[in-house]
This record gives structure tokens, C-alpha cells and sequence, in this order.
């Protein structure tokens, strides 16, 4: 560069010769039938645990995963393991609630390990939440049609500008728009007269069909299925565009308008959830096939619309809705067995008890029932002997009907002609201080709530009614009891639950149909690339458009997952799939000993061996479990010959890994277990030394037991055999290519030769396009020489001096003529002298002379 004005200038020049770093050799490549997992996808792992989680235990189709056991039980550092059978992947319809196909569901991979596989669908509504402004009446006034001060307990977020309804105990509202508004009274303009009293509510509502100004609400995102639920149970939806937050306001905009305006608040019939059990096992389910976890007297009964919009969650997350007489559930699958929690109205039942009162007096009778409020009657009766007692203070009483002392079976309440003395009620849960009590017509507000004993209440009113004679002819002794209620907005997504033989293992909350929602379920990272068990697709085509009805509501399963036996060719499809991974230096696969076709056996050994010498790998060849050494030696003289393949026998005893089989001990072929000895050796001493007189971890025996008489007809033909010594355990003891080629007899040779190419190959990929010049070919020079200096100094090349180890020739005229250097070639000659294990140790004796 060119330097113009003064200061310090930083430049960074190359240090020296390239180094070229040692590749791996001790990564294997697994290619057989798996139980599970990617077909035809190399994948690496570098643990046993690891394996079984992307490809499940072992199992009886092959033995690939005792081959990938024993590569790391043996000290194997990492596998790619290609699955090739061509099971069949178990899928399920995942179906809308009228039941229509909303998408469809499939196992991560292809098997029958997904047959214990279930998916459980169902409505989730806990991502969000908000409701709109409301204040409450805080003292009687008569609203106008037209402006008028309302006083109010606190603002509760309403706004100028807010459009709002004004209701009453009655069931009675107006319209309105708020003018101004303070902590104590909001100034509205009304559209109807109206009489307002203390507990009455002002709340907002929606001023257009599609905006909805939410005071307090989170959690709902474009893309959400707004549900906004009115005060009697009944909803309506709506998809949401946009949710912007202004100040303490959450404000909607909706993709299609509502079909009417809705208020934020009504006065409806209370609801609650009542918990039971049902046997299922049926589409629907009545009332009365619940097991109720309450008080019989008060459970919903279907009298008097009391089961108007009720609906029953299952124990699986499903909701059924009350049609009729019975809940249906949704497609009309069966109902599960197990609890059920019911969505309906709420009761107070009129206090009745059995009792066993004997000999009972007034005290008795007053201290028994201490909660009776003064002016209040108990009616005790046993048969037909019956006895009514009035408490008229606090321990005093007049009694009508039977004299006492008597025996008393059952006591009840009976209501006041005042209601103001209080009335003694049973309910499920606990009413509340401004909710009214609807008796008979005679909606009365509640000022007070005793709990004397569990689902005992006494109830205090202001209201001097007379309620003695009220009743409701279809649901004797019971009354409805009714609040103000806010409109609940929520978004309705769904959850999908993965379960494995039962027990629950993935849940996925809070998915979404739309696209454009955060959470949308078939979005990558999602359900699909998370779960380890399903994937899912996108919404079919023609599906209906997003709705409460169109929510996926349950899954079928449509295919069960089926386990097929790989051919030959599936094999050689995955040795083709495991072209693209670079960085295997083995190759094994146990599989091949399956096939009990002779020549089919044969082709599929080949093509191993073949991907191994097109890519520079070296093939761990199991042998057939054969007993006859002639047989063995004649099959590896008819199936094997390459210097890129060894053979190994006998098969190993190992402890059986199948959790699915009751045998104790398994015999499988050696290669994945002499593939993790190659990488503990690779480790531990160097790819130059012979991976041969290594112990074999992880096994418990030999299918045959070898001497060395029978090794010395099969060691010459190149099978390695694996032995047993007393007190050294069982080794490996051969370590010869299987190959009649001298000079390329043992093993640590060609993964020596390997190693070296490989390395330089990686580590010279900067001289393409370099000048092909004397300093280029100086720099190659250079770098291979040092690379195989290192290997000559740590013992993996011949010699006593690096001429004597290695050569390194590149250069014009040396290697390269001038038309080469014209083509573009540079020619780099490289020979280095293996170090040779020592197979044959011999020691000679003779006697000493003594004179000598």
C-alpha cells in the first residue's frame, strides 16, 4: 500500500508454509435397519444415548444398533448412522368438532415404534385474557334519556368517548356514550331511561363491529380466535387483525365484523364448574351417568334452562356441549373414562338435612341448628310426625305441629315471608355479597353471606319480600343465582398432547390456525423440529374458515406405523446418501449377514466395499456365522478382495439390548465393536498402529471359540479372528486387509495411506489458483514435508532418517513438464515408507556353550 500521511501502520504477512492438520480417522458410518428415526438421512451422534434418541433401541430387524453400541462401548468417538428399511409411518387425522379434516398428523419417522403413540387435541384458553371497562353504582339514581352525573364506586377504566351500557338488578339496559368521567361519578349521555340503585353496573360495549377496546387484556396476538363470552354463557367469535396497546388499553381490530354490538357486562345466571367422574366409552353422557364430587342436591339438574350453554371438559381436554339431555363430544368419539368437570348454571338449594335428632327439645333443636337466623322456622319431620320450631330469639323458640320431645329424621329450612330475617341455603360455591338470588321472579340482592358449615350459607337481604310460597314447579327447592358479569374475551387456540403408551410426553399449548399467528402450529420450530414424535401439515385444502367450530377438536389415527425388511437396493440407496458426509473414515454394515441369499449377500458387500475405494474409506466386513473354517475361508475368497476391507469372525454374545425381547443374551456380528477398537487404537497410539491384539469391550462371549491350529488356515487367507486368552480377555487378533496384495497386507497401511491423502487433500485446498510457480511449489513442498516429518518423529513411517521415511518431489522439471504447467496442473509426488506391525514374533533359542 501506499502510505500519504504519518502514523502507525499494522500489516499481517504470511508466518510460513501452510500447516496441514491431521484428518479425522476414528468417525464410522453405521448404514442398516433401525427402528426409528430419518430414513436415508445420515445423522450424527456421538453417544449411545444419543443414538437412542433419534433411532430408538434395538430391535430383531438387524443389527445395526448393536453395531453402533459396540462402536462406543469400545471407545468410539462419533457415528453417522443412515437408516435404509422402508417402514411405513403411523399418521392421524386431527378433525374439527362438525368432524372435518383440519390437518393431518404423522410420525417423525417411519415404524411400528409409533403404534403406542396417541395424540389428544383440545381447546386451549389460557393464552390470554381481557374484559372491557366497568364501574359500579355506588347509590341510587334515575338516568334520563339524556345527561346525567352517575356515582360510582372508581372509574373501572372507562374513558371519555367510550361507548358503555347501563344495566340493572332487572335485567334492564341503556345505551350510552360517557361524556367526562372522575374517580366517584361518570357524566353520561344515555339513549333510554334507566333506574340505577347501588351494586347496578355501567360497562363498556363495543361502538363498532370491528373494534374492540379491551381496559384490561393481554396475550391475544394477531392470528387469535377472539371468543368473547357474554354473562349467560354464549359466545361469539372473531379473528383477530391487530392487537395494539394504547396506555393501559388493549385495542382489537377484527379481520371480519361482528354480527352485533356486545355489551361488557350483563346480568345472567351464575356459572360454576361441578366436578365428576363418568365410566365413558360412549359419544354422549347424561347427567345422570356422573358420578358427582358434590352434594346430590346440588348438582346441575336439566330443568329450568339450567343447562342453557353448559359445557363438560373430559379428562382428556375435550369439551362437550349439552344438547338436549346429554353432552355430546366433539366427532362423536367416545368419551374417555375419568373426571369430568361441567360449566353450568349455579343453584342455592333451601337447607334440608337428614338428621337423627332423639328426644328432641327446643334447646336441642336451637343449639343443633345455632346458624337458624331469628324469625326463621326449621320444619322437622319423621314419617308423618312433623314439627315446625321458630326461633324468636337467641335461646328462645315456639314450636307448632307434634309436641316435642320426638324423634326427627330430616330438617329444612323454610322461606320467610320477610326475606330480610335471612334465609339458610346449600350451594357448591360460595355466593357472593351484590349477587341476587332469583326467587321465583323475585330477584333479590344479596347483602350478606354466613358460612357456618361447609356448603351451608346464610344468606342476608335488605328486600323485606315475602318469598315463603316462592318455588319453581321443574326444580323444587332450588333457585338460580344470578351476578353482574363481565363479556370474558380470550383467544381460543388448541393443545396437542403427545402421549406414549399412555403417559403424556410432549404438550404443545397454545397452537393456532392463522398463519400469521405467532404460535401458528404447522410454523417450523413449533410442533414440527420440536417434537419427537410427530410432525404436522398445514391446514387441508378446502378447510373451513376459522372458527369456534372449525377449532381442531380430537385426532384418529388413520395408519398404523408398519416395520418392512430392506432390500439390497434400499441399502445401496443409503451408502448413496452417505456420499455428502465427509468426515466417516469407516464404513460397517451388520446387516449384511441377514441375507440369506448367497449372491444377494455378495453384491451388497461389494457395493460397501466399492463406496469405500471410490471414497477413501476402509470397510469392517462382518463374516457369516459360519462353524466350518473351510466354508468361512472359501466365503471371503469368493465374496471379499480389496485393500479397503477387512474381515472379521466369529460373531459376539452379547447381553441383549431389545427391551422388546425376553432373551437374556444376543450373538451379533463383530464390526460396530472392531470399528470402536480401530478408534480407541486411532486415540490412544496412532492410525499407524495395527488395530490388532486390542481388547473387545462390551461382550460376554464368541459364538465360536477359535485355537490357534484353526487360525492358521484362515489367518492366510486374511479373516481376522477374534480369540479368547485366559487372564487377557477376549482381543482382536488379526489385523490383514483382505487382499492377496502383499504390499498392501495389513490394515494400519491403508488407513495410514488414508489418513496421509486425506490430510493433504484438506489442508492444500489453498493452492488452487495460485501462481503455478517455483514459490507455490515450494510452499507445497514445505508443508507436506513438515506434515510428514511430525508422522515420521511420533513412529508412523519406517526409517531412521526422514529420507529414509518419506519423499516430497514437485517442481518443473522434477514432476511437471511444461504443457502441464500449460493445462494447469500442478504434480506433486509423494512416497513414504509405512511402519509394519509386527505379526509374527520370533525368538530363537539354542543351548550356550560354556566355552563360549
Amino acid at each position: 500500500m501506499t502510505y500519504q500521511s504519518p502514523g502507525v501502520y499494522i500489516e499481517e504477512v504470511p508466518s510460513g508454509p501452510q500447516p496441514i492438520a491431521a484428518a479425522s480417522t476414528s468417525v464410522v458410518a453405521v448404514v442398516g435397519a433401525l427402528r426409528k428415526g430419518p430414513l436415508l438421512t445420515p445423522t450424527r451422534v456421538t453417544g449411545w444415548s444419543d443414538f437412542v434418541r433419534t433411532f430408538g433401541p434395538a430391535h430383531a430387524a438387524g443389527y445395526s444398533a448393536e453395531a453402533v453400541y459396540g462402536f462406543f462401548e469400545n471407545g468410539g468417538p462419533a457415528a453417522w448412522v443412515v437408516r435404509v428399511d422402508p417402514s411405513v409411518a403411523a399418521a392421524w387425522d386431527v378433525n374439527d368438532s362438525t368432524p372435518a379434516l383440519s390437518f393431518t398428523a404423522t410420525a417423525t419417522s417411519p415404524g411400528a415404534w409409533a403404534n403406542g403413540v396417541s395424540l389428544t387435541v383440545a381447546p386451549d384458553t389460557t393464552g390470554g385474557a381481557g374484559s372491557m371497562a366497568r364501574a359500579a353504582v355506588s347509590g341510587t339514581v334515575a338516568v334520563p334519556a339524556g345527561t346525567i352525573d352517575i356515582p360510582v364506586t372508581s372509574s373501572g377504566g372507562l374513558s371519555a368517548g367510550d361507548a358503555v351500557v347501563l344495566l340493572n338488578a332487572a335485567g334492564t339496559s341503556a345505551d350510552a356514550v360517557v361524556n367526562t368521567v372522575s374517580e366517584t361519578a361518570v357524566n353520561v349521555t344515555a339513549a333510554a331511561a334507566i333506574a340505577l340503585v347501588a351494586g347496578d353496573v355501567v360497562a363498556g360495549r363495543t361502538g363498532s363491529l370491528t373494534t374492540v377496546a379491551l381496559a384490561a387484556g393481554s396475550g391475544i396476538k394477531p392470528g387469535d380466535l377472539l371468543v368473547a363470552q357474554r354473562a349467560d354463557g354464549s359466545r361469539v367469535t372473531a379473528l383477530v387483525a391487530t392487537a395494539v396497546r394504547s396506555g393501559p388499553r388493549l385495542v382489537i381490530t377484527l379481520a371480519a365484523p361482528l354480527g352485533a354490538a356486545l355489551p361488557g357486562a350483563g346480568v345472567a345466571r351464575r356459572f360454576a364448574r361441578f366436578r365428576g367422574t363418568i365410566a365413558g366409552g360412549a359419544p354422549t353422557f347424561s347427567l345422570g351417568q356422573v358420578t358427582w364430587q358434590v352434594h346430590p342436591s346440588l348438582v346441575p339438574i336439566n330443568a329450568d334452562s339450567q343447562m342453557a350453554n353448559a359445557r363438560a371438559t373430559v379428562s382428556t381436554g375435550s369439551v362437550a356441549a349439552f344438547s338436549g339431555s346429554s353432552f355430546a363430544m366433539p366427532g362423536g368419539q367416545n368419551a374417555p373414562a375419568g373426571t369430568v368437570d361441567i360449566d353450568a348454571q349455579v343453584r342455592v338449594a333451601v337447607y334440608t338435612e337428614a338428621v337423627n335428632l332423639v328426644a328432641t327439645t327446643v334447646a336441642d333443636v336451637l343449639s343443633r341448628f345455632s346458624f337458624l337466623p331469628v324469625g326463621t322456622a326449621i320444619r322437622l319431620t319423621n314419617g308423618a310426625q312433623t314439627t315446625t320450631v321458630t326461633r324468636t330469639g337467641a335461646a328462645t323458640a315456639t314450636t307448632a305441629g307434634d309436641a316435642l320431645p320426638q324423634t326427627f329424621t330430616t330438617a329444612t329450612f323454610l322461606l320467610p315471608a320477610d326475606a330480610s330475617d335471612g334465609v339458610v341455603v346449600q350451594c357448591a360455591v360460595p355466593p357472593a355479597v351484590g349477587e341476587l338470588v332469583d326467587f321465583a321472579g323475585d330477584r333479590l340482592r344479596i347483602a350478606s353471606v354466613d358460612n357456618p358449615t361447609g356448603t351451608v350459607y346464610v344468606l342476608g337481604f335488605t328486600a323485606t319480600t315475602n318469598i315463603s310460597a316462592a318455588n319453581i314447579a321443574s326444580d323444587p327447592g332450588r333457585f338460580p343465582v344470578l351476578a353482574y358479569t363481565s363479556t370474558a374475551f380470550f383467544p381460543l387456540r388448541f393443545s396437542l398432547t403427545v402421549a406414549e403408551n399412555g403417559a403424556a410426553v410432549e404438550t404443545f399449548a397454545g397452537l393456532a390456525l392463522d398463519p400469521a399467528h405467532p404460535q401458528y402450529y404447522a410454523r417450523d420450530g413449533v410442533v414440527n423440529g420440536t417434537s419427537a414424535y410427530v410432525t404436522v401439515a398445514p391446514r387441508a385444502v378446502g378447510a373451513p374458515v376459522i372458527s369456534e367450530t372449525s377449532t381442531p377438536a380430537f385426532a384418529v389415527p388413520t395408519q398404523a406405523g408398519v416395520d418392512r425388511a430392506a432390500t439390497s437396493a434400499d441399502y445401496k440407496a443409503g451408502l448413496l446418501a452417505l456420499e455428502a458426509e465427509p468426515e466417516p473414515a469407516m464404513v460397517v454394515c451388520p446387516d449384511t449377514v441377514t441375507f440369506t441369499d448367497a449372491l444377494l449377500q455378495a453384491d451388497l458387500v461389494g457395493a460397501v466395499v466399492t463406496h469405500c475405494e471410490q471414497f477413501r474409506r476402509f470397510a469392517i466386513v462382518d463374516a457369516p456365522d459360519l462353524s466350518s473354517d473351510t466354508d468361512l475361508l472359501d466365503w471371503r475368497n469368493t465374496t471379499l478382495s480389496s485393500t479397503y476391507a477387512a474381515l472379521y469372525a466369529p460373531h459376539l454374545l452379547v447381553v441383549n439390548i431389545d427391551p422388546e425381547s425376553s432373551d437374556r443374551f444376543r450373538t451379533v456380528p463383530p464390526s460396530g465393536f472392531v470399528a470402536g477398537v480401530f478408534a480407541r487404537t486411532d486415540r490412544e497410539r496412532g492410525v499407524y498402529k495395527a488395530p490388532g491384539n486390542e481388547r473387545v469391550a462390551g461382550i460376554v462371549g464368541l459364538s465360536e471359540t477359535y485355537t490357534q491350529r484353526r487360525q492358521d488356515l484362515l489367518n492366510p487367507g486374511s479373516v481376522n479372528l477374534i480369540r479368547a486368552f485366559p487372564g487377557r480377555g477376549t482381543r482382536i487378533w488379526g489385523a490383514r486387509n483382505a487382499t492377496d496384495d502383499t504390499t498392501w497386507r495389513y490394515i494400519n497401511v491403508r488407513r495410514l495411506f488414508n489418513f496421509v491423502e486425506t490430510s493433504v487433500e484438506t489442508g492444500t485446498q489453498w493452492v488452487v489458483f495460485e501462481p503455478n510457480t517455483a514459490p507455490t511449489w515450494i510452499r507445497i513442498k514445505v508443508s507436506l514435508e513438515n506434515f510428514l516429518d511430525q508422522l515420521w518423529r511420533a513412529g508412523a513411517l519406517a526409517g531412521s532418517t526422514p529420507e529414509q521415511a518419506y519423499r516430497v518431489r514437485v517442481g518443473f522439471p522434477e514432476t511437471m513438464t511444461a504443457t502441464d504447467i500449460d493445462l494447469g496442473l500442478v504434480i506433486t509426488e509423494v512416497a513414504i515408507a509405512p511402519a509394519k506391525p509386527a505379526e509374527f514374533v520370533i525368538f530363537r533359542f539354542s543351548h550356550q556353550q560354556l566355552s563360549e
